[in-house]
């Protein structure tokens, strides 16, 4: 009698190494997919502010230290003087680019692109980030201008 208890102590406790390992798997997979949709978001809200609100001080909240101590703030302030002089683009615009993972769940950094249509032209916006400590943050941006195609 005595074994069988001791086979059924052993089940359960398999059951239960099982259930954690589950259930952290479940955690960080989650993790992961939340992650991804904050990046485009956090990306979606940069580019409101600095294309469509020109808003420079956004911009220098949320350059990345390393960034800032290789490019000096002038680089943001003239970053958004020529978005401003384009205008205000389409608020349609496709967003591509991708975020990921140091060892599949760790430090999430991505890039991304949008093609910002004005009115007599086309301008790519480029977007670098990554999250370091908890906070989204930019470590390059971008940009190119291009005439529309006729």
């Amino acid at each position: 009698m005595p074994q069988s208890g001791q086979r059924g102590q052993a089940l359960v406790f398999i059951v239960i190494v099982i259930a954690v390992i589950a259930g952290g798997l479940f955690f960080l997979i989650s993790m992961r997919k939340d992650a991804k949709a904050e990046g485009e978001r956090f990306v979606r809200q940069l580019i409101e502010r600095c294309a469509f609100q020109h808003d420079v001080k956004f911009l220098h909240s949320n350059v990345a230290s390393d960034r800032r101590l290789a490019v000096p703030p002038a680089m943001d302030d003239q970053f958004i003087y020529y978005l401003t002089q384009l205008g205000v683009p389409d608020r349609n615009y496709t967003l591509t680019g991708q975020l990921e993972f140091d060892h599949y769940f760790g430090s999430p950094h991505g890039s991304y692109q949008a093609i910002l249509t004005y009115p007599n032209q086309h301008a790519t916006v480029s977007v670098t980030i990554a999250r370091p400590s908890g906070i989204w943050l930019v470590t390059d941006f971008g940009v190119t201008y291009e005439r529309p195609p006729q």
